[in-house]
């Protein structure tokens, strides 16, 4: 999922009103969000500051500002229009979009030597993947049905045989899991 991160600064005084507008969002403003594409939105406060720093995450590589902002879907909701306006003329007079300078998921598998498994953000650039895993790969030998990469052990990599008890897995009998009748 992308992610965007965002910054601003809460007008003096303002931080607490803040705070309890976001403590008790409308739903009207939560379901509006989702619409648009919100997958997950979360603020935090740099300590001793009225900065506050807003990451959000998509469902999919969307134009949050075609799908939030003025003309925008989700602001022709009245609660959402007037949601976002008190927001930005009472507390903090909008959000600026912040650029990723690192990634873990990029700059580390690059220092290790690790291909990349999919892009991320809005770099859509070819990368190269690892190969596909075999996995579930069956065979048949001899009228048996063997899995080369199966996740069972042992010499045929079959799947492991129940004690034949009638019963699935291994319980003694008049254990808790048989059922009795009469």
């Amino acid at each position: 999922m992308p992610k965007k991160v965002f910054y601003t600064n809460v007008l003096e005084g303002k931080m607490e009103g803040y705070r309890r507008f976001h403590d008790n969002i409308w739903p009207e403003v939560a379901a509006g969000l989702r619409a648009a594409g919100v997958t997950q939105l979360q603020i935090y406060n740099l300590p001793g500051t009225n900065t506050l720093c807003m990451t959000i995450e998509t469902a999919g590589n969307i134009d949050l500002g075609k799908a939030t902002g003025p003309g925008s879907r989700y602001r022709l909701d009245p609660r959402c229009k007037e949601w976002e306006e008190m927001m930005d003329s009472d507390f903090h007079g909008g959000w600026t979009e912040m650029q990723e300078i690192h990634s873990s998921t990029k700059q580390w598998n690059t220092s290790l030597g690790l291909p990349m498994l999919a892009p991320t953000g809005d770099d859509f650039e070819e990368r190269p993947t690892s190969p596909p895993s075999r996995i579930n790969v069956s065979t048949i030998h001899q009228g048996t049905m063997r899995n080369e990469n199966a996740r069972y052990e042992g010499a045929v990599n079959e799947r492991p045989q129940s004690p034949r008890t009638g019963r699935r897995g291994y319980h003694p009998p008049g254990s808790h899991s048989q059922i009795k009748f009469g």
